[in-house]
Formats: C-alpha cells, structure tokens, sequence
C-alpha cells in the first residue's frame, strides 16, 4: 500500500479546513510538529480509512470535540492500481441510540473513479482487506507501523518469553488455535465414542426382551376376537331400538307442527274479527261526513281564498326585511370608508412629521463618523506595534524550547559518556566486535582518553547551554509583561470605537432613508385629502344604496291590511281539516265494504281448518305415549354397547403397542450395525486429532518456524546496526544454552558483541539499547510483511529519539536513508528540531484555535 492522498473532515483534533495531504513526489520525508499537534492523528486516519481500526476505543471517540459527524477520504496505490477510500461517521441523535456508518470503496479508471463498494459494510471491508491490501490492522502496526514505544517490545522480554512475542509477532497463534481446534474434535470424538458404546449397550438390552412381545402379541390377538364377536351383536339390537325411536320422535315431531298451525290459525281469526270491527267503525264515520257535505265545502273555498292572499302579503313582508336590512349594511360600509380616509390622513400627517426630523441629523452624524475613522487609524497603528512584539515573543519561546531539548540531549550523553567510561575501568582486557581480537592497552586508554574529551566538551556546551536559557527566559518575561500593559487598553478602545461607529452608520441609514420615505409620503397625503373632498370612497356601495331606496319605493307593502288578513284566516282553519276527511272519506268507503266482506270470508275458512287440525291432533297423543318406555330401553342398549367398545378399543390399543415393540425391535437390529461401523470410524477420527494437536503445538512446527526466521532476523538487524555504529556492534541470537546441571536448555538471548566484547542485551542502556531495538523492531517488520504474503512498499516511523547524542541521531538518519531503497516511501515523526530538515521533504502539524493544520515543504 503506497499512499497517494488524505482528506480529513472533523476527525480527531482537525476541523473541516486542513489542505488535503498528496504524497506524490514524496520518497522520504519527516512528519514534525510539537507533542499533541496531531502528527500521529494523521496515521490514524489512514488506518481508520482503510481497517474502520486506530487508538481510541470507538469510532465516536474519533469525531472532533462538539462536532456530530466526521469524514476521511484516503487515495493509495496497490501495484499500478489506484483506489480511493470515503469511510464516515456521525454521533446517535439521541442518547441510547447507534450512530451512523458509511464505507465507500472506488477505483481509478480513465474516466475518474468508479464505485466497487460491496451490498454491505462487512462485504466492502472484506474487499479492502483480503483483496486489495492483502493485510489486515495487526499486520500492518507490527510491520509497516513502528508505533511509539514499541521499539523495545520484543527485546525487554525475559530470553524464555521472546519466542512467545516472536511466535505473537510472526502471527504463530493461528497455530495455537489449530491445536486447541484439534485438541478439541479429539474430545468430542472421544466423547462421541463413549455416546456409541452406550446407545449399542441399550440397544443390546432391548432386543433381549423380543421373545416376551412375540408371546404378549399372540396373546392379544385371540382376546380381540372374542370381544369383536360380542360387541356386534349388541351394536345390531341397539339399532333396532334407535329405528323404533326415530319413528315416534318423528311422529312426535308431526303433533308439535300440528300444535304450532292450531295456535297460529286461532292468531289469525282473533285479527280477522278485530279487522271487520275496525272496517265497519271506519264505514260509519264516512257516512256522517258524506251527510256534512254542502257546509264543509262552503267554509274551506273561504279559507282557500283567505290563504293565498295571505301568502302573497308575506312575501312582500320579506322582500321589505331584506331591502332595509341591505341598506342598513351599505350605510354603514359608506361611513367606515370614510372613517378609513380620515384616519389613514391623521397617520400620514405625524409620520411626515416625524421623517422630517429624522432626515435633518445626517450632517451632524457624517461630522461624527469621520472623528471615528481618525481614532481608529490611531488605533491599528498601536494594534502594529502589539503584533510586533508577541512576534518577537514567539521567537523567544522557540529558541527557549530549542535550547531545553539541548539540555536534555546533553545531559543524557553525558551520563551515557560516564558509564562507558566506568566500563572501561573494570575492564582489564577487551575484544574489537569485528574480528574479535583484543585490544592492547595503548587502544584501551585512546578510548578513554576520547570519552574524557567528549565528555568535557558536552560539560562546557552545558554550563553555556544553561546560561543562555535563563536570559532568553529573563526577555521574554519582560516582552510579556510589555504586551500586557499594551493589550487590554488597546482591545478596550477598539471595541469603543468600532461600537460607536456602527451606531452612527445605523444612524445614518436611516436619515437617508427617510429623506427618500418623506417625499413618498407627501404624494399619499395630497391623495387621501383629494378622495375626501370629492369622496371618492365606497362608490358600489353607494350606488347600491340609492337602488335599494328605489326597490322600496316600489314594493307597495300594507302591514293593516296584512294583520286584517291573517285573523280572517285564523277563522277559517276549523274547516280544512274535515274538507280533507271529507275527500278521504269519498276515496275509500267502498274500499272498506270490500274489505269487510272479504275478511269475514277468511274467518269461515279459518274456523274449518282448525277443526280438521284438532281432530289429527287427539290420533296422534295415543300413539306417543308408547315413547318414555322406548327411550328407556335405548338408554341400557347405549350402555351395554359402550361398554364392549371401550374393551374393544382397550385390547386393540394392547396389540398396536405389543405391534410397535417388536417392529421396534427390528429397527433397533439395523441400527445396532449401523452404530458399531460409526464407532469404528470415530476411533480412527480421534487417533488422527491428537497426532495434528501434536504436530500444531509449540515443539511442532511452530518451533521450526522460529528457528527458520531469526537467521533472517539476525542477518536484516546486523545491516541496519553496522549503518548506524560503524560496525562497532553486532547482534546474535542464542536458541539454546547449557543449564547449571550441564542440561540444554531451550532460550532465546540476545547477545551484542562491541569494542568491549560480547554482553547481553540487558547491559546496553539509553541510545546504544534503541539502536539496538531499532535495528531489532525494523528487522521483524520486513520479516512479518514477508511471511503475511504482502508488499512492504511503505515504513511508517513513530518513535522518540531522544536518547541520542547528535552522533547517535545523524547514523540513524543515515541508518533511515540506507534502507529507502527497500521502501517506496519512508515517513518518518518526529519533534525533535534535528530530524526536522534531515529528508527531502518535511510535513509540519501545527495546533490552532480552529483546530490542527499542515503544510508541505
């Protein structure tokens, strides 16, 4: 994976205004800034882009403080391929709930980018994982990643806990796995085995009782017979009482139907009678009224007369509530238009009124501003000098800083000088670490003699070290305490400033704007005074009142005359309601003799047919009461034909299971061969886990593949340390080592041979041991990238340098640019100022109130 591109929205301490970060062009470069300005963010967001994978525990951990949402969009190469990455995330809106995840993947083609993203998260990653990097995130941040702090990782171990983190490193726990996996199906083998041995055991135990079911089955064979034989003859005779029943209950359903037609025909002649009562009522009362004719028909032509006349007044009586009700209504929009004017007259006036008085302070108010403007032109003059000197400050503070990482520098050389020195005392003899001659006395005491010097030489550059600090800080305390005496006064009148300038602008603006609303409110004040005079208001509404007078005028209403009608008609409507029964009467009298004569018909009818109905009824009472005897008898037949049924059922139900156990029987002899070839082929199964279990465990092959790699390791990490000593130390690994019993034992030391012989790792301290570790850690990488089967085209280096003198830091630099040749791009973090102008290319992380930023150099 060769990066090409990162764009970073709200992720960590960057907001959504960082450049985006092209590698292009770039083959070593140096990724600097102080601690905690995001240097190591920008290779979370890579791993986070590529593995959804970085240092914090969460990905909502990863979205910028008091932001809801963040994004990384992350261009590589693979080979000549080039792939992008959009990989988002937003907070839960509500506490409680999940948030939102988005995974886009695309490829570059001649047309720009086209989309390969999977149907689902897992699916794409799967994609950019297996597919793509061939890496997954542990690979990569123990191969192409040296993360800070790591360095050491494998070599502070104890020597019989390195081959455990070299098996960690090497990825050997899929072994581990493989092993209990196996381990594992051994056991359930074995226990699949005790489950066969004893299912055939209980299997044995059944079929040994197979005599017994045959005899039992016979047995109840002969019993169901007999209880068949007796049980279909007390089914027939219970037959034979259910037919004689059925014919009574039918015959007793005939009487019930008979009873029913008797109660309903006698129903049907109690109405018959009271009709012919009411038909004939109903004749005599249209007789009396066919009498009344000639008085009844006078009356109601009065009142018909009466009533139209009345009507037609009342309609006129509603026209006129109308009309007066339409012209109250026109009255009063009238003299509302007209309020209308009057006031919307008053209103215009005060608003010109007060127009005029606003236009009149523009003069004054331009005189103001421009005494505004020279202050703050006084102001931004002071505001130049402020800027001047917090420049001056900073310069001060970065040479302070420059000066105390020195200090420290220097002072962890000196100490590293002393205890060489110290080991040279004790030393009476000593070999060169290359070809491992001793050294005489002379060569002895020259190295001496060369420490004492260099050792000296760091005291002085101390003691000056140490001075120049304490005046650079006595300066810019004084410069600070300058600008606080300049600041607070400075941001306080500025603010008075522009403050009282923006007023007077508002100010301004609106004298100018009602100079311009004072002309326009003139012209509508000439026009309301010019609508009142000729009242030009309201105009339907008064030309539909002059119409509604007219309508009036024409309606020619009487009210004495219309209270003269209605009390004539009061006195006429005694005669409207016999004129109606009168025509009814006339319309239906000879209906109802019809009608009479009809149901009287009916009646004789009736009266016939209930006698036939009675006499049928009396026959069949003698003949039902035979049926409580027949019902009885059913009843016992019932009984006794239950009886040999349930014993019928009970002995077919003794024959079915004796049935069952012996075709049981059967099933279980198949079943007992089947089991026992299982058994046989379960055996075998087990033998073959346990040998893989073996040959998967620590002593198998995860012990030959320890031994096949530390020569590699061995030969890589001797290159990179002869680059950055000299060839003054060299390092060898031991796999075996004899015990105080003489035995051989199985280790892992780590031996450094240098001008004062060969010593363990743990004798080496401070600079010497992190070259060690550097050359250690880089070693594995290239070997762990080897043994994933993926490229290492690129080497990530996030380690703290400062245990090294200048010597120890420039064979380092060299150490890092002997091996650009094995990487396409070596990136490498770091704040300290030496490292910052070493490579070719520098990526400065600098921290801002709007949050962190970069820039290429």
């Amino acid at each position: 994976m060769i990066p090409v591109k990162l764009k970073m929205r709200n992720f960590m301490c960057y907001r959504d205004n960082v450049p985006p970060l092209h590698f292009e062009g770039i083959r070593t470069a140096c990724l600097s800034g102080d601690n905690g300005n995001g240097k190591s963010a920008l290779i979370d967001a890579m791993t986070w882009a590529l593995w959804g994978q970085a240092r914090a525990k969460s990905d909502d951990d990863l979205i910028h403080s008091g932001q809801g949402e963040m994004e990384v969009e992350f261009d590589f190469a693979v080979g000549q391929q080039t792939y992008r990455i959009i990989r988002k995330r937003s907070k839960p809106r509500r506490q409680g709930g999940a948030g939102q995840s988005l995974l886009e993947l695309q490829v570059a083609t001649g047309d720009g980018f086209r989309a390969i993203t999977g149907n689902t998260i897992a699916q794409t990653q799967q994609k950019i994982t297996a597919d793509i990097l061939h890496m997954d995130y542990p690979t990569f941040i123990n191969s192409a990643f040296l993360r800070q702090g790591h360095a050491d990782e494998f070599t502070i171990k104890r020597p019989t806990e390195r081959k455990e983190v070299l098996a960690d490193i090497l990825g050997l726990s899929v072994y581990d796995e493989l092993e209990s996996h196996a381990k594992e199906m051994a056991k359930q083998q074995e226990m699949e085995k005790t489950q066969l041995e004893s299912s055939i055991q209980e299997i044995v135990d059944e079929l040994a009782r197979k005599p017994a079911y045959q005899a039992e089955f016979e047995q109840a064979q002969s019993a169901l017979s007999q209880i068949e034989k007796v049980t279909g003859e007390k089914e027939a005779r219970l037959n034979e009482l259910r037919q004689e029943k059925e014919a009574l209950e039918r015959k007793k359903a005939q009487l019930d139907q008979i009873e029913t037609h008797v109660r309903e025909r006698e129903r049907s002649l109690e109405f018959l009678d009271e009709q012919i009562k009411r038909h004939r009522s109903r004749i005599k009362e249209y007789e009396e009224l066919i009498a009344q004719r000639v008085t009844i028909e006078k009356g109601y032509a009065q009142f018909a007369e009466a009533k139209i006349l009345n009507d037609e007044l009342n309609h006129k009586l509603g026209v006129l509530v109308k009309l007066n009700e339409r012209k109250s209504q026109l009255i009063a929009a009238i003299d509302s238009a007209q309020a209308t004017l009057v006031k919307d007259h008053a209103l215009t006036q005060n608003e010109i009124t007060k127009l005029a008085s606003d236009s009149e302070k523009l003069p004054q108010l331009k005189d103001q501003l421009q005494q505004l403007q020279v202050k703050l032109r006084q102001l931004a003059e002071q505001e130049e000098v402020l800027n001047q000197k917090k420049q001056a400050g900073k310069e001060l503070q970065t040479q302070i800083n420059y000066l105390e990482s020195n200090q420290t520098q220097l002072e962890k050389t000196i100490k590293e000088t002393g205890e060489k020195l110290d080991l040279l005392s004790s030393q009476t003899e000593a070999k060169c670490p290359l070809c491992e001659r001793e050294l005489e006395i002379k060569n002895l005491k020259l190295i001496e003699s060369k420490y004492t010097v260099e050792r000296q030489d760091k005291s002085d550059s101390l003691k000056s070290n140490q001075a120049e600090i304490v005046q650079k800080k006595t300066e810019l305390e004084s410069l600070e305490r300058e600008i606080s005496q300049m600041e607070t006064p400075l941001n306080q009148g500025k603010i008075s400033v522009q403050s009282q300038a923006g007023i007077i602008r508002k100010e301004m603006a609106e004298s100018e704007e009602a100079a311009k609303q004072l002309v326009i409110k003139k012209e509508t004040l000439d026009e309301v005074e010019l609508r009142l005079a000729k009242k030009d208001f309201a105009t339907i509404e008064q030309a539909a009142l002059v119409e509604v007078e007219n309508e009036l005028d024409r309606l020619d209403y009487n009210s004495e005359r219309h209270e003269q009608v209605r009390q004539q008609l009061a006195n006429l409507e005694q005669y409207e309601s016999p004129k109606r029964k009168l025509e009814e009467a006339d319309r239906l009298i000879g209906q109802e003799k019809e009608a009479t004569l009809k149901a009287e018909a009916a009646a004789q009818e009736l009266r016939q047919s209930l006698a036939a109905d009675n006499q049928k009824r009396q026959g069949l009472t003698v003949e039902l009461n035979l049926l409580p005897q027949l019902v009885n008898d059913v009843a016992q037949a019932e009984t006794e034909y239950q009886t040999m049924a349930t014993q019928q059922k009970q002995s077919q139900e003794t024959l079915w299971s004796v049935k069952a156990k012996l075709e049981r029987c059967s099933e279980l002899e198949i079943k007992k061969k089947e089991k026992e070839s299982l058994m046989t082929q379960t055996s075998k199964q087990e033998s073959i886990y346990k040998e893989l279990a073996k040959a998967f465990g620590k002593g198998g092959i995860q012990a030959m593949i320890i031994e096949t790699a530390l020569p590699e390791i061995e030969v890589e990490a001797n290159r990179l340390l002869g680059r950055m000593t000299d060839g003054r130390m060299h390092v060898k690994f031991e796999t075996q080592r004899a015990s105080k019993k003489g035995d051989v034992i199985e280790t892992l030391d780590i031996n450094i041979s240098d001008e004062l012989g060969m010593r363990n790792y743990e004798m080496f301290s401070g600079g010497e041991a992190f070259r060690i570790n550097f050359a250690i850690r880089v070693a594995l990488s290239k070997l762990l990238a080897k043994r994933a089967g993926a490229p290492l085209p690129t080497l990530i280096i996030d380690e703290g340098f400062g245990t090294q003198d200048s010597t120890g830091i420039e064979k380092i630099k060299e150490a890092i640019n002997s091996i650009q040749e094995d990487f396409d791009k070596i990136i490498v973090i770091t704040h300290i100022e030496e490292f910052r102008d070493a490579f070719p290319t520098r990526i400065d992380v600098i921290k801002t109130a709007e949050g962190s930023t970069l820039s290429v150099s």
